[in-house]
């Protein structure tokens, strides 16, 4: 706005020039024409005077109202639903108005945050996915360094609920499907196991078995071999003057013997002791196996 003292210089120059042109066209009288002259001059200078001080005041008064309006801060502002729910697939989406600008933040207790920026209308939209059970959070907005918090309750809609236990319910059939299928093939390799080691058992005692019999073999035909290398090198009995001695014989055998535990009488129910002259009525020859 145009100051006091600017008016009073313009209004002086004016009535200056008019008092001019009026005493030149002899309209004024002299005296009159000088009066308005000096009071046309005293206003002119008073004007300049003003005119200096009223632009150092305007001045000096435009940084004091810059500096006032740059005090001046925003207050945060926050419009939102206090309960949101998810939608049958598990998102969930926190929408509100705020300061345009802000920092918005959806804060979790076990999940991550999430954050977005409002747009130029205030509008800010936060979205998460797969929300895994309902709970509270704090939805925060911060501008020109103040913040505004408010909890938020986030739910969970019916259908996502049951899609949760639906998949809750066949993650349990599949862990006792799992658990099932384990203890199936424990109880399968411990079977195999006790049969493989019956198995081996059994080849271990016939194995143990074939070499005690074959040990058993060979002491007998050592022992026979010894007994039969005992008879060859034995002198052969003199049966000529030996009428009276007593031999060994069987009921239906052919031979007689003069030893009890002569080979030829392994098979025989009994034997009977003779003399080797009543032997020899019977036409009995003497055993092979003591020849």
């Amino acid at each position: 706005m145009t100051g006091f003292g600017t008016i009073l210089f313009l209004v002086g120059i004016g009535v200056l020039i008019y008092g001019l042109i009026s005493f030149r066209k002899k309209k004024w009288p002299r005296r009159k024409t000088q009066i308005v002259i000096i009071s046309s001059i005293l206003a002119i200078f008073i004007g300049s005077a003003i005119v200096p001080s009223e632009k150092e005041e305007a001045s000096t008064e435009k940084p004091k109202q810059e500096e006032k309006t740059k005090k001046v801060t925003v207050e945060p502002l926050l419009k939102v639903e206090k309960t949101f729910k998810t939608t049958d697939d598990g998102a969930i989406v926190v929408e509100g108005k705020t300061n345009p600008g802000a920092e918005v933040t959806l804060d979790f207790i076990d999940n991550p945050d999430a954050t977005a920026t409002a747009d130029e209308d205030g509008k800010f939209s936060l979205r998460v996915n797969e929300l895994d059970r309902a709970q509270d959070a704090v939805l925060s907005i911060t501008i020109d360094g103040k913040t505004k918090e408010q909890t938020l309750s986030l739910e969970m809609s019916p259908g996502y609920t049951k899609k949760l236990a639906d998949k809750a319910e066949a993650e349990r059939v599949a862990a006792e499907k799992a658990e099932a299928e384990r203890v199936e093939r424990e109880r399968v390799a411990a079977e195999e196991k006790r049969i493989a080691d019956e198995k081996a058992a059994a080849e271990k005692r016939a194995a143990d078995a074939k070499v005690a019999a074959e040990k058993a073999a060979a002491e007998k035909k050592a022992a026979e071999a010894k007994r039969a290398e005992a008879k060859r090198s034995a002198p052969k009995p003199d049966t000529s003057n030996k009428q009276g001695e007593m031999v060994y014989i069987t009921a239906t055998g052919k031979k007689y013997h003069y030893d009890q535990n002569c080979r030829g009488l392994n098979n025989s129910n009994g034997e009977t002791a003779v003399t080797i002259a009543e032997a020899k009525s019977r036409n009995l020859s003497l055993c092979k196996f003591e020849q």
